[in-house]
């Protein structure tokens, strides 16, 4: 069997949401999913919220969909921080499960028409992350992180990687609460 990169991509990427759709999502009731597991680290639906915004950030950085904007009175920053703040608990656990997978749903789209060769070019990361009023003071970080990448980088990470990395973290946030199906 031959693979081209972009179907690679999208099955890669359909692995890492099976994970988190059955083994996160199927396993932990939704009451349960603010807890933060032995009294630390962070909650479910802090750690999905978290990635789903960093995907649509990456989203409109690459060019496959608009500036985020604050539709849910947030703030367009809310969620980039990878430390869970207060009013994470307030989140509604259902519209997190449900905005998380749409967002990974307009990845597997844009992945799926990934041309290698643009692989190599370098978005404009600025202009995204000031239409998404991001502030530099407060997500300096970011615009560091993201400036001068290629876009295979962002295919890596904050589109795919990030993705896998905490669906790795909420299943080990799962077993600590003691739902392990296995």
């Amino acid at each position: 069997m031959t693979y081209d990169l972009a179907q690679w991509l999208v099955e890669d990427l359909g692995d890492s949401v099976a994970r988190l759709k059955g083994q996160v999502f199927g396993c932990v009731p939704p009451g349960r999913r603010k807890e933060r597991a032995d009294g630390g680290g962070k909650s479910i639906d802090w750690t999905a919220f978290h990635v789903s915004r960093h995907a649509a950030l990456a989203l409109a950085v690459v060019g496959a969909s608009l500036p985020l904007h604050d539709a849910d009175g947030l703030g367009t920053g809310a969620g980039l921080n990878e430390s869970e703040p207060g009013w994470a608990c307030e989140l509604d656990g259902a519209t997190v499960e449900a905005e998380t997978i749409a967002t990974f749903m307009n990845v597997r789209s844009y992945l799926g028409q990934v041309d290698p060769a643009t692989l190599t070019g370098e978005p404009d990361v600025d202009p995204v992350l000031e239409a998404s009023r991001l502030d530099r003071g407060e997500f300096g970080w970011l615009y560091a992180m993201w400036a001068g990448k290629p876009l295979a980088w962002f295919v890596r990470w904050p589109l795919t990687g990030h993705l896998t990395n905490h669906v790795g973290e909420m299943i080990a946030t799962r077993d600590r609460m003691g739902l392990s199906p296995f």
